[in-house]
């Protein structure tokens, strides 16, 4: 088994908060083709979308809204 990769769950938080690629790409200072790469790998790793395209934006699906809150608190935990 591989070791978790923590810097997945920043971008997790960041994605989860923001709703948007380019948005999280801002809050954690990386090109939006970084991003869009992350959130495949995230996507992977949950076997979820996590963010859907709903028109001209992102919506986050019900498996993302139901981890935002946990993501949050475990990214607290693992920073303190």
């Amino acid at each position: 088994m591989t070791d978790p990769d923590f810097n997945l769950l920043v971008a997790l938080d960041a994605l989860l908060a923001e709703e948007s690629v380019a948005g999280a790409a801002r809050r954690l200072g990386l090109s939006a083709s970084a991003m869009s790469r992350t959130l495949t790998r995230l996507r992977d790793a949950t076997g979820d979308p996590l963010l859907v395209r709903a028109g001209r934006k992102m919506v986050l699906t019900p498996h993302a809204q139901n981890i935002k809150a946990r993501a949050k608190n475990v990214l607290f935990e693992v920073r303190s």
